[in-house]
């Protein structure tokens, strides 16, 4: 049950304003104090400043505030701040907070989720993330290898302008093959469209073709790649598609964090099928006795609202 409710703990469906709001409630001192030096960017952090919140995470983490006096380390604390950062759109705070869960500094150890944020910060524009999740692909740190989404990331990271992922993605061949197809066919067209045009309406069309085998080998990391793609060019039916595949771990690994988060942005778009994909697994977790899925329900359906999910659970997290 504790993989099950992993998003959970990182607080997965909420919109932006509500996880300030929920920020709010919480606070960051939980664990203890906040060094009067710092109280300033706790404060901005609280009111919804990514910049804040990794600021502060880096001031516990290397044991010295922004004007350069000391402060006592604080890896916990740390890790709560860019834990918070992190949700607020700050790539660095998603990086930072990657290499901590990894190492186990501040809380238990979890390669798999250190991976998963830097993939987030990598989407997020940090090119130095893109190269380490493009390394654990290529390493299989997380017991999965896959050159395909290793080759995808480093030039991503390329494209961020990253002198390692250049170096990576040139090491691995420098080639689009992720999406390569017999020249001249169908799907050649669409990649090229995808790929080359910056079409995301074809990124779905790949993605569907891997997806259901029509024109293509059923191929389900392929069809995920493109459903990426066209998440990340502005089609929120390859959101919805990839939160789908996230959640129930087709082709990738098992991100229902992740996958909540693409389905709640594809909800608030007004793609319907998301809402009701989200209800639907929510009310399977309530049914086993998860209190913080129920809280969710309950409160959108206390506002009338049972489809669009904006409130949001208070945080928890352990000390």
């Amino acid at each position: 049950m504790g993989t099950a409710i992993a998003w959970l703990r990182g607080g997965a469906v909420a919109s932006r304003a509500a996880a300030t709001v929920a920020l709010a409630v919480l606070g960051l001192a939980g664990c203890g104090a906040i060094p009067s030096s710092l109280r300033n960017l706790e404060r901005g952090c609280v009111q919804g400043s990514g910049v804040s919140c990794r600021s502060l995470g880096t001031a516990l983490y290397e044991g010295k505030d922004p004007s350069g006096g000391h402060v006592d380390l604080d890896y916990k604390q740390a890790r709560r701040a860019f834990e918070s950062g992190c949700k607020k759109d700050s790539a660095a705070s998603c990086y930072q907070l990657g290499l901590m869960v990894g190492k186990g500094e501040g809380g238990e150890p979890d390669k798999l989720r250190g991976v998963e944020l830097w993939r987030r910060a990598c989407e997020l524009g940090h090119g130095t993330a893109c190269v380490k999740t493009a390394e654990s692909y290529v390493e299989g740190t997380i017991g999965i290898k896959n050159g395909d989404l290793a080759f995808a990331y480093a030039k991503w990271g390329c494209e961020q302008k990253d002198e390692g992922a250049c170096a990576l993605w040139k090491r691995l061949g420098g080639k689009p093959r992720l999406l390569s197809a017999p020249a001249g066919s169908e799907i050649a067209v669409l990649i090229n469209a995808c790929e080359q045009q910056n079409d995301a309406r074809a990124c779905f069309a790949v993605g569907e073709r891997f997806d259901k085998g029509d024109g293509a080998e059923i191929n389900k990391e392929k069809a995920a790649a493109s459903y990426r793609f066209a998440c990340q060019k502005g089609d929120m039916r390859g959101c919805h598609n990839l939160g789908v595949m996230m959640i129930n771990a087709e082709g990738i690994p098992l991100d229902r964090n992740g996958g909540l988060l693409l389905l709640d942005k594809s909800c608030d778009a007004g793609q319907r099928p998301s809402c009701e994909q989200m209800v639907k697994l929510l009310t399977v977790l309530c049914s086993r006795n998860n209190g913080d899925a129920c809280t969710i329900l309950g409160r959108s359906y206390i506002k009338g609202d049972q489809i669009t999910l904006v409130d949001k659970v208070k945080i928890t997290s352990g000390c």
